[in-house]
């Protein structure tokens, strides 16, 4: 196991780009009265680190909750954040330019948004930015994979029943999720739901309702007129303006601050991590405006180092890391194992009713096994530019067990960058196609002309630092002790059919268990 001196550290920090002032020291020194010291750090607020944050907390560790975004305040009546109908800066993180499917790329000032998306080679990774991570921008579906796929997938001691028996219902006691309910499902939004039932019903399929951390207070409230409209409009994407969404900032967030031991700082971005002759972490934190001016740049130190950061940005941590030589006993698999759970959508016309609009919240799913060349859950969507028109899309997640990519160093840029995504879609495309025009040949009304997303994009970005690989099966790290990843980097590439949110946080819980009931 390597150590390094800080001397080395602060070299390593300045060959990543950060600013090494006279002296030693990163940016300008931390105030008197801003402690930079804590026993743990956990790196972002999703929800590997929100639920770590709360156990520790619980445990009475003292610890602090880095995150480079924003701690986003919702209005029940204005427009906080932006969407593909209002346009905003507030949409992406520091970009000149939008990116996202069938928006526009309209010219744009940089600014603190809510979606970070990376343009990797021939793959855009989409991810959250703000206190809550991704569930600011999720569509709040709380799923578990099927039993087959999940043992396919993940080593064979983190067993089905124990997921589902313990850690599964462990979140779901804090998270609370439920089902559509019967009224918000009649409501005209939700037309577009009912046409993809009666639709898939007619291909010889069973949907079941799907179970979702929207607020259904606040959606009824929407279709009363009493707050502005946000879910049942289709804003999602890029956050609910109303709080429709029932994010981490309305549970393990809160949880973790009631414990008292636990600090969250926004608007600090970890740029690099590095350990002393010590045997601590250090980390280099630079604290940013809105508009992307560094105020300054401060050296944290912990005993504990949680990487939750989302799977795009723990690899950059950890790969850059091993590969500058601030930490060089990282495992050679760490930025392996990268997929982008086999996401897909697929859309059709039909001549028939529809809604003014098409809320966002999924009301429906089912998995679909032995049909086609990848097994895929299918769940009903929306499209927040139908506007009244008859369109029915689908959420496709196929469980893709073979197509992954790496991430890597490189040197002249100094920055983590994937391999060539190029043809690893292509299998779960297909599927997905296919599915899509059994179900449209299947029904008299619909258009036989399926549409697909013109650009290659996940929301579920998985693997780099896989459980049983480039960690324990708990997410300590290899060759250091006291370090861990428990976030989507955990997962091999996929969740085996599912959105990855509800294993992610199943994982985390019982990750952070193991980690406190052994002291590290």
């Amino acid at each position: 196991m390597s150590t390094l001196s800080r001397r080395s550290f602060l070299q390593v920090s300045a060959g990543s780009g950060l600013a090494v002032a006279l002296g030693g020291a990163l940016g300008r020194p931390a105030s008197a009265a801003e402690r930079t010291d804590y026993k743990a750090i956990v790196v972002g607020s999703g929800f590997g680190g929100s639920i770590s944050a709360y156990r520790l907390g619980q445990a009475g560790v003292d610890t602090l909750v880095l995150e480079r975004g924003q701690e986003w305040a919702t209005d029940p009546q204005k427009a906080v954040f932006g969407s593909q109908l209002n346009y905003s800066e507030k949409m992406f993180w520091f970009r000149n330019y939008a990116d996202w499917p069938m928006v526009l790329p309209f010219p744009m000032t940089p600014y603190a948004g809510v979606m970070e998306v990376s343009n990797e080679k021939n793959l855009n990774i989409a991810c959250g930015a703000g206190l809550g991570g991704g569930s600011l921008v999720y569509t709040c579906a709380t799923v578990a994979p099927p039993q087959k796929y999940f043992e396919k997938l993940f080593p064979a001691d983190i067993t089905y029943q124990e997921m589902t028996s313990k850690w599964y219902p462990k979140v779901q006691s804090v998270l609370k999720p439920s089902v559509m309910p019967d009224d918000v499902y009649g409501s005209a939004p939700f037309t577009h739901s009912r046409v993809w039932d009666q639709h898939v019903a007619k291909a010889g399929y069973t949907s079941e309702k799907l179970m979702s951390m929207f607020n259904w207070d606040v959606v009824r409230k929407e279709l009363a007129g009493t707050v502005r409209p946000s879910a049942i409009a289709g804003e999602t994407d890029f956050g609910c303006s109303d709080g429709a969404k029932n994010s981490l900032t309305v549970n393990y967030i809160p949880a973790a601050k009631a414990t008292g031991k636990v600090q969250f700082q926004t608007m600090s971005e970890v740029q690099s991590i590095g350990i002393g002759t010590d045997g601590r972490y250090r980390l280099a934190v630079r604290h940013l405006d809105t508009a992307g001016k560094t105020l300054d740049t401060v050296e944290y130190t912990c005993d504990l180092l949680f990487l939750c950061a989302g799977t795009l940005n723990t690899n950059r941590l950890l790969v850059a890391a091993r590969e500058t030589g601030a930490l060089p006993d990282l495992d050679a698999s760490v930025g392996t194992g990268f997929g982008d759970n086999g996401d897909q959508y697929v859309g059709y016309s039909y001549a028939g009713p529809a809604g003014p609009s098409q809320g966002s919240p999924s009301a429906s799913t089912f998995f679909v096994d032995g049909e086609f060349e990848l097994p895929m859950r299918v769940e009903s969507w929306q499209l927040i530019e139908a506007q009244g028109l008859p369109i029915v899309q689908t959420l496709v997640m196929t469980a893709d067990l073979e197509n992954r990519a790496t991430f890597g160093y490189d040197r002249a840029s100094k920055t983590v960058k994937l391999s060539d995504f190029a043809g690893k879609a292509d299998a779960a495309a297909k599927s997905a196609s296919d599915w899509v025009n059994k179900v449209m040949h299947a029904n008299s009304d619909a258009i036989p002309i399926s549409v697909r997303w013109p650009a290659t994009l996940t929301a579920h970005p998985l693997g780099g630092c896989v459980l049983g690989r480039s960690s324990d099966l708990y997410g300590r790290m290899k060759g250091y002790k006291g370090l861990y990843a428990l976030d989507g980097s955990m997962i091999p590439g996929s969740v085996g059919g599912a959105n990855p949110s509800f294993t992610i946080a199943a994982l985390a819980e019982r990750g952070i268990a193991d980690i406190i009931a052994k002291a590290g």
